[in-house]
């Protein structure tokens, strides 16, 4: 594998850098018209965009200086976009796509709950058919951007009858509907809004926001969560953006503290896994040129990430000494910052707790590495096979937990 990006004379990298050079300050709805905002879709939503294209297309946009649409609007961008490309009815895709890929309407992702955490077959809200619509019912958690978003993403339980994984369904809410309720989580970040609480009390979604077929609600949620676009491989400590193991030890030697011993032998460390997952994302990149799809081994790849994002902010801050206990943006200078959400050291590390609880625990992926990566036998779940209503009422018959 040839682990070199397309050369600074490489005729397509030349083409976008010379719209670039036209459009200097191009907003997200002309970046939706050149098709770069996600150049990997087929026409008319992007330039059916090979992986290597699409990554020239970030770097261009990352060296100009300009902001990529996927900071602004991820869930509709990088998760749940594709879900309505395929499975999205004609009218769906004409109504939603683009003012979400042009970003004039934010999109939330409404999955998690109070009581289910990261397991999404154990969510209790409740999708029930009226006619010509659908009334929901229940309560959700964590969920970013949520007082900013005019579109939520919910997965719901619409039939109580089944187990657990099959009787969930996905729909598109107007998050403006009468009977959601939204309050906004302090967190330790300082930054307000981040996360929120959403409640939903007999909200009324018109039949045709039901994404794909009534029931497919685990089927889409697995996909989505499984989801990594190209751009995300790359080295940043909060789930491929912000600070780098390469910025940080690239700070440590300009801030004087590379001297110190033990900062030295630590960074190293964290330097040489920062390699590792670099050549685990031009791996998956590999497999993405060569047509082939991604799987459980995207999980290994976060597995490993989240910890080391956090392990690398949290030497930045230690390697200040008194200085890194409190609230400080100038931690270590930032060699390749970009204009994203963390673009300092100070942010990234208040926020990156979250990296490894957001889009399945380590306690999940673990699950699914050893499952489905190592081979190894299923976590047995009693529940497996009963209706949903009826867990917690009666012990499973040994049929069931088989």
């Amino acid at each position: 594998m040839d682990f070199d990006l397309p050369a600074e004379d490489d005729p397509r990298r030349l083409e976008v850098r010379a719209w670039l050079q036209a459009n200097p300050k191009p907003g997200y709805a002309l970046l939706f018209d050149q098709g770069y905002t996600v150049p990997h879709w087929p026409r008319p939503w992007g330039l059916g965009a090979n992986p290597e294209l699409q990554l020239i297309i970030d770097d261009e946009l990352a060296r100009a200086g300009i902001r990529a649409p996927h900071h602004k609007n991820p869930v509709p961008i990088n998760n749940c976009g594709q879900s309505l490309l395929r499975h999205g009815t004609p009218e769906q895709q004409e109504r939603f796509l683009k003012p979400a890929l042009a970003c004039e309407e934010v999109w939330c992702m409404l999955f998690s709950e109070p009581s289910a955490g990261s397991d999404v077959g154990a969510l209790r809200t409740t999708a029930r058919r009226e006619g010509d619509h659908y009334v929901i019912r229940g309560q959700k958690m964590w969920t970013s951007l949520a007082d900013k978003a005019q579109i939520g993403v919910l997965v719901a339980r619409t039939d109580p009858s089944a187990p657990k994984h099959a009787g969930l369904s996905q729909f598109l809410v107007d998050m403006k509907s009468p009977g959601i309720t939204i309050r906004p989580i302090a967190d330790m970040s300082g930054e307000s809004g981040e996360y929120n609480e959403v409640f939903f009390d007999d909200v009324i979604v018109p039949a045709d926001r039901l994404l794909g077929k009534e029931g497919d609600g685990w089927k889409l949620s697995m996909q989505q969560l499984q989801t990594e676009r190209v751009a995300l491989s790359r080295p940043g400590a909060i789930w491929g953006s912000g600070p780098s193991a390469r910025e940080l030890v690239d700070g440590l030697v300009a801030a004087g503290r590379f001297k110190n011993p033990l900062v030295r032998d630590e960074a190293v460390g964290l330097w040489i896994e920062g390699e590792i997952l670099r050549l685990l994302a031009l791996r998956s990149l590999s497999d993405r040129m060569n047509a082939r799809e991604s799987g459980p081994e995207g999980a290994v790849r976060k597995m490993v990430a989240a910890p080391h994002g956090q392990r690398v902010l949290d030497l930045a801050k230690r390697s200040q000494g008194v200085a890194g206990l409190v609230k400080n943006r100038d931690v270590l200078p930032m060699t390749q910052a970009e204009r994203g959400p963390f673009s300092n050291w100070d942010h990234a590390f208040w926020w990156s707790p979250a990296v490894t609880l957001g889009v399945g625990t380590q306690e999940v992926l673990k699950n699914v590495v050893a499952e489905r990566v190592l081979g190894l036998p299923r976590e047995k779940d009693p529940t497996r096979h009963t209706p949903f209503n009826q867990i917690g009422k009666a012990q499973p018959t040994q049929k069931e937990a088989a």
